[in-house]
């Protein structure tokens, strides 16, 4: 099993999205360890490999490493298909440092910020100056991760990303730069950005949007994209 995840807005549910595939399963934020969440983890993998007999859909909230516990349960549920669980901010990081001390591989994405910050609008429950807590947590924690990779970079050159991944996880990802949008996952599109998904491919155009925007963006969203090696 594996974790992926990064801060907000990074491109985690597109790199999500792509790694499903035969032989492997990525679930979205399925929050196992939420009780007010978790309807994306153990009712999704119910759905998609019917027959199985997974655990009970935890009715109280879990411990992270009582979660992980759970995760690797349904891991080998589903052998030998390969179980991935994609999330975001502060709870990527407490799972990936139990996901790192158990030997399960990281793999994180990063992106501009100020491009995240353009765009459909940010949902009520985060602020500009949130996000960058949240990308500068992401950053403060790069020891944890097997590998990352930058969201330019894998829209540009997807089948760069996925060879280092692939070896990551140690089994063959295809790179697929196309896809039904009828074969994406439902519970990945959870706000208005995600339905780029629904293009079918991978768009290039969200890259630099930022400068051609209009938008003023706080001093701090330009030093956290100067600390996270993007400038001007």
């Amino acid at each position: 099993m594996f974790l992926v995840g990064g801060p907000a807005f990074s491109g985690t549910t597109l790199l999500a999205h792509l790694l499903n595939q035969e032989g492997i399963v990525c679930l979205d934020e399925p929050d196992f360890h939420d009780p007010r969440q978790n309807h994306r983890s153990i009712p999704v993998l119910e759905k998609l490999f019917p027959g199985r007999r997974f655990p009970a859909r935890p009715e109280r909230k879990l411990s992270y490493p009582d979660a992980v516990k759970l995760i690797a349960e349904c891991q080998e549920i589903i052998r030998p298909t390969r179980l991935g669980i994609k999330t975001a901010n502060w709870i990527f990081v407490e799972y990936a440092k139990i996901y790192k001390k158990s030997g399960y591989p990281v793999i994180t994405i990063v992106r501009d910020i100020r491009d995240a910050l353009v765009g459909a609008p940010l949902p009520e429950w985060i602020t500009e100056r949130g996000l960058n807590k949240a990308y500068r947590l992401i950053w403060k924690n790069m020891k944890l991760y097997d590998f990352w990779c930058r969201y330019e970079d894998l829209v540009m050159k997807p089948e760069d990303i996925m060879a280092e991944i692939s070896k990551i996880l140690g089994q063959r990802i295809e790179t697929k730069s196309k896809w039904n949008p009828e074969n994406v996952y439902p519970a990945m599109i959870k706000l208005e950005r995600h339905r780029l998904l629904q293009e079918g491919s991978i768009v290039v155009s969200r890259v630099g949007l930022w400068k051609s925007s209009g938008k003023v963006l706080r001093k701090l969203s330009h030093k956290t994209a100067a600390i996270m090696g993007y400038h001007d």
